[in-house]
């Protein structure tokens, strides 16, 4: 038993982490998305994949090492959260002469700092870990799995020591490729890397394919096996021949057939056969079930060497039919997994409130979430607390987008009787709650309020017919008394209900003839006493104010009558 309990607190002080990341088929995946190469037509690729009944489908694009600029990316992401895009983003090194810069293990950390700084649409964040190392263009003009294994394994650990909500996807490799002095066999590359790092593949969360119909990328949408539209399954399958049991969600992150209308003319089908091949595969090899994304490569290409590629025409607003046909496919409503979470800057509900009151109680709230906060969007404010006795009525959310503040309120009415209420306030969504506030509230009886006031130099300071006005911070008018006794230098101000104890209020007492004084006072529970400026009898035209409209009130006044008020 002894060692049982040491072996528990040795473990406490070795907490595993919690893997953030989320299987993207357990919620409701628009799987149709499409590879971009320009920035600026995000607007079109959402057209494209949200359409049809479709929501939050993908996108996949490429950031070099040089391009890690933050308010860029941050921009960007947040007009995809805007269209409802799901990023899927390559992480690429810069070209050095004919071929890319094998990436460094010391910059792992810069880029795992920087997508980190960025508030990413979703929860999960997808990052693909370079491009087909088995060409060796893209590996620094050399073939070497186990270094792409040792380098891979090294940016997916400094990723995830960032956060776990990285979801790390290895590079796709070319199916098709040879092996020669160029390339290498996807199958021994891959065997190769297994052989070095097996731990590489205990490290990322799914399997990136470029499923390509070959041969000349013209292949038919039937076709199967290793090098076809059907790449995927064969890729799955070796894997499962090495000994890799996990299973990987699937993205096909490139595919697709080239056309005969590109800017250097090239065999090659006709759009038109392009897009039939499109809806060919989307209802039959495209339906396997562990297909979470399909981003066809490529939507826009203005020149060589992927124009062959490209869905819009060149030097055209217009698109291919592939377009209009991919638009037209049967989508689902995506609906991923967002982090809601607001913060208020202060309190929204006071320590206490006074019974039988009504308060507009409003309070600033920060979007610190990956959602859009908008009530045309369902989000609504809600207050759950006791019924018997309250009203509650919320005023509509601001929209705030994340890292965006606004001003919430909520119209709330107590009940008569005192006591300690339980007060939650949540943002609602369908069935999501987000509590952004929970606290008890103290209900009590109505504050009073004393105020010393001196009338004049009067050895006894009495007067009539006083008004007192109450202010709260906002300068609205709370409360009217009018009527009043001022008794010996005294007055008492009872049922201040609607004020909140521990607030600032301005008091204002109005007697004929004299002039206003105010006073701030900080309301207390229980009595408040508050002593006031002498109060001078310099009104004599009785209008609140000291003007020169005074003056003949002064002469058309008896003396008797104006001493009687100094003395």
């Amino acid at each position: 038993m002894i060692i049982s309990i040491l072996l528990l607190l040795f473990l406490s002080f070795f907490p595993q982490s919690v893997h953030a990341i989320y299987d993207p088929l357990s919620v409701s995946n628009n799987k149709y998305g499409i590879h971009i190469a320009e920035l600026t037509d995000l607007t079109d690729a959402a057209n494209l994949v949200n359409s049809s009944g479709g929501d939050w489908g993908y996108v996949t694009l490429v950031i070099q090492d040089g391009d890690r600029n933050q308010s860029k990316w941050q921009e960007l992401f947040n007009e995809m959260r805007r269209l409802h895009l799901i990023p899927i983003l390559r992480l690429a090194t810069h070209p050095e002469g004919d071929s890319w810069k094998i990436p460094q293990k010391e910059d792992a950390k810069r880029w795992a700092s920087f997508l980190n700084s960025l508030i990413w649409p979703v929860e999960n964040r997808y990052i693909v870990l370079f491009n087909e190392p088995n060409h060796s263009k893209e590996w620094g003009n050399t073939i070497n799995p186990e270094e792409y294994a040792d380098v891979g394994l090294f940016y997916a650990s400094a990723l995830k020591e960032q956060s776990p909500d990285f979801f790390i996807l290895p590079a796709g490799c070319d199916m098709s490729a040879s092996s020669d002095r160029e390339a290498l066999d996807a199958s021994e590359y891959i065997r190769r890397m297994y052989v070095s790092k097996p731990e590489f593949f205990s490290q990322i969360d799914g399997w990136t394919s470029h499923s390509y119909p070959n041969p000349g990328f013209s292949g038919s949408p039937y076709a199967s096996g290793k090098g076809t539209i059907a790449s995927f399954i064969w890729e799955l399958q070796f894997l499962n021949s090495l000994g890799i049991s996990k299973p990987y969600p699937l993205f096909i992150t490139e595919t697709g057939w080239t056309h005969n209308e590109g800017k250097y003319k090239r065999t090659g089908l006709t759009p038109g056969t392009v897009a039939g091949n499109l809806a060919l595969s989307a209802s039959g090899v495209w339906n396997n079930p562990k297909i979470v994304a399909i981003t066809p490569f490529l939507l826009n290409y203005q020149g060589s060497p992927f124009d062959a590629f490209s869905w819009k025409k060149l030097n055209s607003s217009e698109f291919h039919p592939q377009y209009a046909v991919y638009q037209k496919l049967s989508k689902i409503k995506g609906t991923p997994n967002q982090r809601e979470s607001y913060r208020l800057k202060e309190s929204l509900f006071p320590d206490r409130l006074v019974t039988n009151s009504t308060y507009t109680l409003e309070g600033e709230l920060s979007n610190t979430g990956q959602g859009i906060l908008d009530s045309n969007n369902g989000y609504a404010m809600t207050v759950n607390g006791p019924q018997k006795g309250f009203t509650y009525v919320s005023d509509p959310l601001p929209k705030l987008e994340p890292s965006e503040k606004g001003i919430v309120r909520i119209h709330i009415k107590t009940p008569l009787e005192e006591g300690v209420y339980h007060m939650v306030f949540f943002i609602t969504r369908g069935q999501k709650q987000v509590i952004v506030e929970e606290k008890d509230i103290t209900l009590i009886p109505p504050p009073t309020m004393t105020l010393n006031v001196q009338i004049g130099w009067k050895k006894e300071s009495s007067a009539d017919h006083v008004r007192v006005l109450v202010y709260d911070p906002n300068d609205t008018l709370l409360h009217k008394f009018q009527d009043l006794s001022i008794e010996n230098g005294s007055l008492s101000i009872t049922g201040l209900y609607n004020m909140i104890p521990g607030k600032n209020y301005r008091v204002v007492v109005i007697a004929p003839y004299y002039l206003p004084r105010q006073h701030i006072v900080m309301l207390k529970e229980g009595r408040t006493t508050l002593t006031l400026r002498r109060l001078l009898p310099l009104d004599f035209n009785n209008d609140g104010a000291l003007n020169v409209l005074d003056i003949p009130a002064l002469l058309f006044t008896r003396p008797n009558e104006v001493v009687s008020r100094f003395f």
